[in-house]
């Protein structure tokens, strides 16, 4: 194995910095992005060489070591760069996300940005880069400037991706769609920030922060919190999320961009910065300070709490085909008595049909949740019945 040739020029990696940043920063110098300088040291054998990904999550310890070597560097300076380093009580999911939590990333995720932090970088006569802070999920306010991150570029308005370019000398951050730089405009591009709202999204923002750290005694309680308001409305199929009754708009529906994390346990890592936003300003609304006492949720969030439906297991595709948990006949009769015989079923009869067909469901699920089947059946026809279906027969 042929040890990796040393850089001639490489700058040293920031406290608070991501590792594909300070990749990036070292790649610019040669015309490079981090990907591709990362496929050029890749330790495989190869003469020819591809672009590599580069987990800011956890990181291959062979990829740092033979950065490290290649760049002057302490492998251990690079290592502490991994998010997983600096969280060590932060799951996968509480990071920003390129997709559905269920489905297989295609692409790394873009990272929001700070144009003001890039500001100060070049008033101080140094690299931009980007910060680890804004890989938390949470993350929609700048603690530093107390300004809203940007995920999208304010020229092409298509989703950021930085690049950097070297220019006097120095890295400067770029849109990798229209290689505008990302410079402070002074607010060109901007949405008016109503100030009271944004330190609301700030305390809340560091609240979420301070308990994913195991830096408070909140824990479970504001993470299922946050995931209720955007649990299915009513349905697990539903489309709209809780946070749809806390707007209380008549016909709002879940814009289509966002809808992917309806129904996640996680779902502000999926959501674009202004949706994060909207979201911890709703927290604080609904639930307020009231997960710390032991006096009860707010009346608001208690219903909000009633209308949240269970969330819908996503199962692989490679699932055996025709294969699936069997119920008796006599199992599904039991449950629908069980389901008839309930007091909100019989106070559901002086309804509207579409409530009663709500209410119907959400029993139907709760039914279905307490009796799971036993254990795996034969093989069964090309379209059986649903388990609903089955109940209704009853």
């Amino acid at each position: 194995m042929m040890e990796p040739d040393r850089l001639p020029v490489a700058p040293r990696p920031y406290r608070d910095e991501l590792l594909s940043s300070w990749m990036a920063r070292v790649a610019c110098r040669y015309g490079l992005t981090a990907e591709e300088l990362a496929g050029h040291f890749a330790v495989d054998g190869n003469c020819l060489s591809s672009p590599l990904a580069i987990d800011d999550r956890a990181p291959a310890l062979d990829q740092t070591r033979v950065l490290a070597q290649a760049c002057g560097v302490d492998p251990e300076r690079l290592q502490r760069l991994a998010l997983s380093k600096r969280y060590p009580h932060r799951s996968r999911s509480w990071y920003v996300s390129a997709g559905p939590e269920w489905a297989p990333l295609a692409r790394p995720p873009s990272t929001p940005v700070c144009v003001a932090c890039f500001a100060a970088d070049q008033a101080a006569g140094r690299d931009a880069y980007l910060r680890a802070g804004w890989m938390l999920g949470e993350r929609c306010i700048c603690p530093m400037h107390g300004r809203l991150l940007h995920d999208r570029c304010v020229s092409c308005h298509r989703q950021l991706s930085v690049a950097f370019h070297l220019h006097e000398g120095s890295a400067r951050p770029a849109c990798s769609h229209c290689a505008r730089l990302l410079t402070d405009r002074g607010g060109e591009g901007d949405q008016p920030q109503d100030t009271a709202l944004v330190a609301t999204a700030l305390a809340t923002q560091q609240r979420i922060t301070a308990s994913l750290n195991g830096e408070n005694p909140e824990g479970d309680r504001l993470e299922k919190a946050l995931s209720v308001l955007w649990a299915p409305l009513d349905h697990p199929a539903a489309a709209r999320p809780v946070l749809a009754l806390w707007f209380n708009e008549a016909g709002w529906r879940c814009p289509y961009d966002v809808r992917h994390a309806v129904g996640a346990a996680t779902p502000l890592g999926q959501l674009p910065v202004r949706w994060r936003f909207i979201t911890l300003l709703a927290f604080d609304d609904v639930f307020g300070t009231r997960l710390l006492g032991g006096e009860g949720l707010p009346p608001l969030a208690a219903h909000l709490m009633r209308r949240a439906a269970p969330r819908q297991i996503r199962f692989s595709s490679r699932r055996p085909s025709g294969q699936a948990l069997k119920r008796s006949s006599a199992e599904y009769e039991r449950l629908a008595r069980q389901i008839l015989a309930d007091p909100g079923w019989i106070a559901a009869a002086k309804l509207p049909p579409r409530k009663r067909e709500r209410v119907r469901a959400r029993l139907i699920d709760a039914a279905l949740a307490r009796n799971p089947p036993a254990s795996p059946g034969a093989t069964l026809s090309p379209k059986p019945p649903s388990d609903e279906q089955a109940i209704q027969k009853c």
